[in-house]
């Protein structure tokens, strides 16, 4: 409380911290300094998808369905198994799961006891190989566990998909269901931990081929819009130019 009051300003991640410090502190300044994107780095138009599909054995016409980060507790990455059971008829779609984390084990013993021949856990690669894998799938799923503290929650992998022109199934609820489904038009929220929501957001995805990409052009247009990292330094650096 002491430094809060002490403080020209205070910076927060999300929306959601700002708002918390100022109803705690309604003297002191907040500033909302979110995560952003390279956008030049994460560039749909310069990255080539490479023989990166054929490599993981996948084909041309397989509908990829990626998450890529840690494979932990607070993901409740089970969500994405219950929904590849529930999907197997469908011999198209395929959901990849790269990283590593202590939930690993778990999941790929579920995997085996309910055979899943539609999930494929992949080791996370470095930062340099991301735009290739990105640009070679079709969507991501951001998933967290249905947590009140995940109300606030904006995972930072969504910036990435969304630079590489990737829709998105989302399920974080709150602030991050607020900008990145509602307000960008990014692709489909599902509820967390619903593993029927998420394969409905998936049919209705896939209900229209035309869906992928009108998706994928919103999620691009709206991080240069709103979370360009070059344009968030920038306001930034002018805010502290203030306090000189």
């Amino acid at each position: 409380a002491k430094l809060y009051r002490q403080s020209v300003f205070v910076s927060g991640q999300t929306q959601g911290i700002c708002k918390n410090i100022q109803q705690r502190f309604p003297e002191v300044k907040t500033y909302w300094l979110p995560n952003g994107v390279d956008l030049s780095y994460y560039n749909p138009s310069e990255t080539q998808a490479g023989n990166w599909r054929p490599k993981q054995g996948f084909t041309v016409d397989d509908v990829l369905f990626l998450y890529a980060g840690i494979i932990g507790i607070a993901q409740g990455l089970e969500v994405i198994l219950k929904a590849a059971k529930a999907l197997q008829d469908n011999k198209r779609l395929k959901f990849v799961l790269m990283g590593s984390g202590p939930e690993k084990q778990k999941l790929e013993r579920l995997k085996t006891e309910w055979a899943l021949n539609n999930v494929f856990f992949l080791d996370a690669v470095t930062k340099t190989e991301m735009p290739e894998v990105l640009k070679s799938v079709n969507a991501s799923i951001i998933p967290l566990r249905k947590l009140e503290l995940f109300l606030g929650a904006i995972p930072s992998k969504i910036f990435e998909s969304l630079a590489m022109e990737l829709p998105i199934l989302l399920g974080v609820d709150g602030e991050a269901r607020d900008l990145f489904i509602h307000q960008g038009q990014c692709g489909y929220y599902f509820e967390p931990e619903n593993e029927e929501a998420l394969v409905s957001a998936i049919r209705e995805l896939c209900s229209d081929s035309g869906n992928f990409t009108k998706f994928g052009k919103n999620g691009r247009t709206y991080v240069q819009r709103q979370f360009d990292r070059e344009k968030i330094a920038h306001a930034f650096m002018e805010e502290l130019k203030k306090y000189e």
